[in-house]
């Protein structure tokens, strides 16, 4: 009897303790992957707010959609593809985890995780509504790499770019950010920069986070950006870039024609050959 009583207690026991696990889990999990685009009970982020999630969607079905959004979007599921449609074809980043790290996270929402990543936002909104030409004036700077960031990230118009006269160039790895701010609004930005859930912007800025300040001006440049983008007009370079390539063509047209002239005309010893013979008797 001591025996059974023993074997239940440490049975109890060690789900206590893989439930425990289980949550903290979950919670880091959602902390570092989805708190930048969703919250739960705190309203629409990026992506929808999560409460009550585990009760709309049977657990089947999140599994697969966590898992890979884009996968179910592309075979047609009908509620995949109403929440693509609804989040402005805003495609969830696929994540690479197993059925018990998926439900670690539905078990820390069910049990109505509160979704607050570290600094998700909420500060760079409020900030925001204060916001000023200096914060847009830095925030593009740093965007366009003129102003490098504290910790050493990489450029974002490396991988972006945007619509904005006073971008050169930008890249063309990643999203055009110019409705960026539109689509997201400031807080969806701010999370999204301070925690990224994409792989390859989690891996570049892994060791190099941005500073409250950093994400505050970069917010405002993106904000600024979509309700200036309208009255940009995009540079077109396409004159200026014919005209350079005609005149390299005739630099190096002339160029030849110069050394064509200047060239050797006759063999070394032509001048040898061409002497009079000398018969000697």
């Amino acid at each position: 009897m001591n025996i059974y009583r023993m074997k239940n207690l440490l049975l109890i026991i060690g789900i206590f303790a893989f439930t425990i696990v289980s949550a903290d889990e979950g919670e880091d999990l959602f902390k570092s992957t989805c708190a930048a685009c969703h919250t739960v009970g705190k309203g629409r982020l990026v992506g929808p707010d999560l409460i009550n999630v585990t009760e709309k969607r049977s657990q089947d079905w999140l599994l697969s959609f966590i898992k890979s959004s884009t996968t179910m979007v592309n075979g047609g599921d009908a509620d995949a593809k109403a929440i693509f449609e609804e989040y402005n074809k805003l495609l969830m980043p696929d994540n690479n985890y197993t059925d018990a790290q998926v439900m670690a996270v539905l078990n820390y929402i069910g049990k109505g995780g509160s979704g607050d990543a570290e600094g998700s936002g909420a500060s760079t909104v409020d900030i925001l509504s204060k916001v000023t030409p200096e914060n847009i004036s830095t925030g593009a700077q740093l965007f366009a790499g003129k102003q490098r960031l504290t910790n050493g990230g990489p450029v974002c118009s490396s991988c972006h770019k945007v619509t904005d006269e006073r971008i050169f160039s930008s890249g063309t790895l990643a999203k055009d950010l110019s409705e960026s701010h539109d689509n997201m609004g400031s807080s969806g930005i701010a999370a999204i920069i301070k925690s990224p859930p994409y792989p390859v912007m989690k891996q570049a800025y892994k060791n190099h986070d941005l500073t409250e300040e950093e994400i505050i001006n970069l917010t405002a440049y993106l904000k600024s950006v979509s309700k200036q983008r309208i009255y940009q007009r995009p540079t077109d370079f396409s004159i200026f870039f014919a005209i350079l390539g005609i005149v390299v063509f005739v630099m190096i047209f002339m160029s030849t024609i110069i050394l064509y002239f200047k060239r050797k005309k006759l063999a070394v010893n032509h001048n040898i050959l061409s002497r009079p013979s000398k018969v000697v008797n």
